[in-house]
């Protein structure tokens, strides 16, 4: 399945890049801007853009912005859309997947819609056919977009048919947003975990800052935020990691410290799992300033 989903963090603008894939930015925190030949479009937290395969697209933040960038086989993401939206005419002119030109379509999802989805948008980021069988990646894939276009449906759909309750019977991803005493928990180590990154984190230390056991708080990690504690950890610092190797004059060592990670071929390691190329090929292919056609997608993805 030729989908991914991937954390950024900016603070500076990307540059121009074309691929050929299809591109739903969403938007989680923060403000951007984006820009397309066809036209630019700014979005604010709880809002997402769809940008066609082959159109270059940049990003700019105003000033930061927090998002999850998914990646589609275009072809393949219009055959899943025409699944789960099957009826044209339920649906908001414009918005069914053969209307679609690939120009930039925006879609108001909303805040706590958006939130809810990072769990799912996680799970999607960290399956790898390398260390998985392709058959249980496959399925998994259109399991987690299921999930997620289920979510997100009631935008599509036209008035007469929201009215009819798909709108009513949506709810958070396991109730991530409804239970204040896991909004509490969760939230408190998410925010100490992005906030202090170059500290030596352990799931014990962790629990100790949150006052929780390590397997009650193993356990919620892993059913609200999509990832064991230190695997969460491990994506939050790869995403800071690439927005420094990008943004900065950092060497690729102190950028590895920086985040936490005091050898910087542990860095290495994971953001090529990530990106399927060393951080300096990274960083050289930035340094050329050109429209790049390369894939996005990582090897997690078959």
């Amino acid at each position: 399945m030729r989908i991914t989903a991937i954390e950024v963090v900016r603070r500076l603008p990307t540059a121009r890049a074309v691929f050929p894939f299809a591109k739903i930015v969403n938007v989680v925190d923060g403000v951007c801007e984006i820009r397309t030949k066809e036209r630019s479009v700014l979005l604010s937290a709880g809002s997402a853009v769809a940008v066609g395969a082959g159109r270059w697209c940049q990003l700019v933040p105003k000033p930061e912005v927090r998002a999850w960038t998914v990646y589609a086989d275009d072809a393949l993401w219009r055959r899943q859309m025409e699944c789960f939206l099957p009826i044209k005419q339920r649906l908001v002119p414009g918005l069914h997947p053969d209307d679609w030109d690939g120009t930039p379509l925006v879609l108001h999802v909303g805040e706590e819609r958006l939130r809810a989805l990072e769990p799912i948008w996680r799970q999607l980021s960290l399956l790898d056919t390398n260390r998985q069988p392709l058959e249980l990646v496959t399925a998994r894939t259109i399991e987690l977009v299921a999930q997620w276009v289920a979510a997100v449906a009631p935008v599509f759909l036209a008035p007469d048919a929201r009215s009819e309750g798909l709108v009513d019977a949506w709810h958070p991803v396991e109730g991530r947003l409804t239970d204040p005493v896991l909004i509490g928990h969760i939230g408190k180590a998410v925010h100490v975990l992005r906030a202090r990154l170059a500290e030596p984190w352990t799931v014990s230390s962790l629990a100790r800052e949150v006052a929780l056991s390590r397997t009650h708080l193993t356990r919620l990690f892993a059913r609200y935020a999509g990832a064991p504690p230190m695997r969460f950890l491990t994506e939050v610092r790869v995403t800071e990691f690439t927005r420094l190797i990008e943004e900065t004059d950092m060497s690729l060592a102190c950028a590895s410290q920086a985040v936490g990670w005091s050898d910087p071929r542990v860095a290495s390691r994971w953001f090529r799992q990530r990106f399927g190329v060393t951080p300096s090929q990274y960083r050289t292919a930035l340094s050329m300033h050109v429209e790049s056609s390369a894939a996005p997608l990582n090897s997690a993805v078959g």
